[in-house]
C-alpha cells in the first residue's frame, strides 16, 4: 500500500515538473530574459558602477588620511652642528653685570658689620671677575660633532582636507550626472535589445503561421489529387494534370524545408539573445495579432537620447564650475608625531598640529584655458540638445507614419486574402462543374497561399512599427510588451 502511494506521488511530481517545463515563454518574459542576459548591458552596467565610484572618490577627499613615513640613512661624514652664540654671550654679560651689582648692593644694605662687608666684597668681586673672564674666553661659535653614521626617523601623521576650493563637491556631482547619462544610454541599448527580441519572436510566429498555411495547401492538393484520379478514370483528367499537382506538392516540400531552416536560425538567435535553451524556446507557439498604440502616451522628453544629453549638460556644467573654483585656496588640517635617532643619539617624539593652506595665485594662464575649454564643451552640448530635440520629433513623426501605413496595409492584405478565399471557393465549384481545369485550380490555390503569407508578413511588419513607435514616443518598457 505504501509503495502504491509512493508511486502515485512520484507520478504527480513528475507530471508537475513536465507541466512547468512545457509552459512556454511569452514575449514579455523573453524580453526580460534578454535584458538580464545581455553581455553588452552587463559591461555597461559595470561602467556605470565605475562612474559612481568616481563620485565617491571625489567625496572621499574630506576623509582623513592616516599614515606613517619612515626612513634610514647612513652618513658618509660626521654630522657637525654649529651655533653662533654671540648674542647669548652679550646677553649673559649684561645679566652678569646686573647680578654683580645686585649682590654688592645687597651686601651693603645687609646691616653687617663693616669688617664683614669689607671681607665679602672683594670675594664677590673676584668671583664675578672670574666668571666674566670665562665668558670672554668662550668662542663666538659653538660646534658639536656627532660621530653617528646610522640615522633613522619616522613620522606618524593624520591629514584632512577641510576646504577643497569647492572642487570636490562639483566633481562629485559631475560624476553623478555622467552616471545618469550612462544609465540613459543603457536604457536605449535595452530598448534596442527588446525590439530585436520582439522581431525574432514575431519571425518565429511568421514561420509557425506559414507552416500552417502550407499544411492547408497540402490538404487542398490532396483533395485535388483524389479528384484528378477520379477524373482520369472518366477521361476528364490526364497524367499531365497529375504531374502538375505533384510539382505543386514538391514546391510545398521545398518551402517547408526553407521554413524549418529559418526556424532553427531564429531559435539559435533567440538562444543567443536570452540564454534560454533551444528545447525551451522550441515549446513556444507564438501568435500574430495587430498591435494598437495609444498616441496620447507620447513623452518625447523621456527619450533615452534626450535624457542622456540633459545629464551630460549637467555634468559638463559641474565640471566647468570645478575648473573655475581652482582659483580658490585649499586648506588642510594635520597632526604629526616625528621622532628620529641614531646609533648614539636619540630625540624624543615631537608632536605638533596645524593648518596649512595652498593658494596658486598665478599658474601661467593654464587655469584660464581649462575654464574656456569647459565653457565651450557646455555650449556644444547645448547645441547638440537642440539638434537632438529636432531629430527626435522628426523620428517620432516618421515612426508614427510608418505605423499608420503598416496598420492600413494589414487591412489591405486582409481584404486581398478575403478576395482570394472567395475566388478559391468559386474555382472549386467551377472545377466540380467542369467549367475550369485542374491547372486553373492549382493557380488559385497558389494565389490564396501567397495572399495568406502576405497577410502574415503584414502583421509582423505592423508589430515591428508599433514597438518602434513606442520607442520613438519615449514610453517603451517591459510593461508595454504584449504577451
Amino acid at each position: 500500500m505504501k509503495l502504491k502511494v509512493f508511486i502515485i506521488n512520484l507520478l504527480i511530481i513528475t507530471a508537475g515538473v513536465q507541466i512547468a517545463y512545457s509552459q512556454e515563454l511569452n514575449r514579455r518574459e523573453l524580453a526580460e530574459k534578454a535584458v538580464n542576459y545581455s553581455h553588452l548591458l552587463k559591461i555597461k552596467r559595470n561602467d556605470i558602477k565605475s562612474t559612481y565610484y568616481d563620485k565617491q572618490r571625489a567625496m572621499y577627499t574630506y576623509i582623513p588620511k592616516v599614515g606613517v613615513r619612515g626612513g634610514y640613512a647612513y652618513l658618509l661624514n660626521d654630522l657637525t652642528i654649529n651655533r653662533d652664540i654671540t648674542d647669548l654671550k652679550s646677553n649673559g654679560a649684561n645679566y652678569l653685570g646686573e647680578a654683580h651689582q645686585n649682590v654688592i648692593n645687597g651686601i651693603g644694605n645687609s646691616g653687617l658689620p663693616p669688617q664683614a662687608i669689607g671681607i665679602m666684597t672683594p670675594i664677590v668681586n673676584g668671583v664675578f671677575q672670574n666668571i666674566g673672564g670665562m665668558m670672554t674666553q668662550m668662542p663666538n661659535e659653538l660646534s658639536v660633532s656627532l660621530n653617528d653614521n646610522h640615522l633613522w626617523f619616522y613620522d606618524a601623521y593624520v591629514e584632512m582636507v577641510i576646504f577643497s576650493g569647492l572642487q570636490a563637491p562639483n566633481y562629485a556631482k559631475a560624476a553623478e550626472a555622467k552616471a545618469k547619462a550612462q544609465e540613459a544610454m543603457l536604457e536605449k541599448d535595452e530598448h534596442e535589445i527588446i525590439i530585436e527580441v520582439m522581431d525574432y519572436y514575431d519571425k518565429l510566429a511568421v514561420i509557425e503561421q506559414s507552416m500552417k498555411v502550407l499544411e492547408e495547401s497540402q490538404k487542398r492538393l490532396d483533395k485535388q489529387t483524389q479528384f484528378a484520379d477520379k477524373a482520369k478514370e472518366v477521361g476528364l483528367a490526364t497524367d499531365y494534370d497529375l504531374n502538375k499537382i505533384r510539382i505543386a506538392e514538391k514546391d510545398i516540400v521545398a518551402k517547408r524545408i526553407e521554413l524549418n531552416a529559418s526556424r532553427d536560425l531564429v531559435l539559435q538567435k533567440l538562444e543567443q539573445l536570452t540564454g534560454s535553451s533551444k528545447d525551451e524556446l522550441g515549446q513556444i507557439s507564438p501568435t500574430l495579432d495587430i498591435w494598437l498604440v495609444d498616441e496620447n502616451e507620447i513623452n518625447l522628453g523621456n527619450r533615452a537620447e534626450i535624457k542622456a544629453i540633459d545629464h551630460s549638460i549637467e555634468a559638463l556644467e559641474r565640471k566647468h564650475k570645478a575648473e573655475q573654483f581652482t582659483a580658490l585656496p585649499q586648506a588642510k588640517a594635520f597632526a604629526h608625531v616625528v621622532q628620529g635617532a641614531s646609533n648614539k643619539t636619540s630625540v624624543d617624539p615631537v608632536p605638533f598640529v596645524g593648518v596649512g593652506m595652498q593658494w596658486e595665485i598665478f599658474d601661467g594662464l593654464q587655469r584660464k584655458r581649462e575654464v574656456q575649454k569647459s565653457a565651450l564643451a557646455v555650449s556644444s552640448m547645448r547645441e547638440k540638445k537642440q539638434y537632438a530635440d529636432e531629430m527626435v520629433l522628426l523620428d517620432f513623426e516618421k515612426k508614427k507614419m510608418d505605423w499608420k501605413v503598416a496598420t492600413q496595409m494589414v487591412d489591405v492584405a486582409q481584404q486581398k486574402l478575403d478576395g482570394a478565399k472567395t475566388g478559391l471557393k468559386i474555382r472549386s465549384e467551377e472545377l466540380k462543374n467542369g467549367l475550369v481545369d485542374i491547372n486553373d485550380m492549382l493557380t488559385e490555390i497558389s494565389d490564396y497561399e501567397k495572399y495568406q503569407l502576405e497577410y502574415i508578413q503584414s502583421l509582423a511588419k505592423q508589430r515591428h512599427t508599433a514597438i518602434a513607435l513606442l520607442d520613438a514616443m519615449g514610453v517603451l518598457n517591459i510593461e508595454h510588451i504584449q504577451n
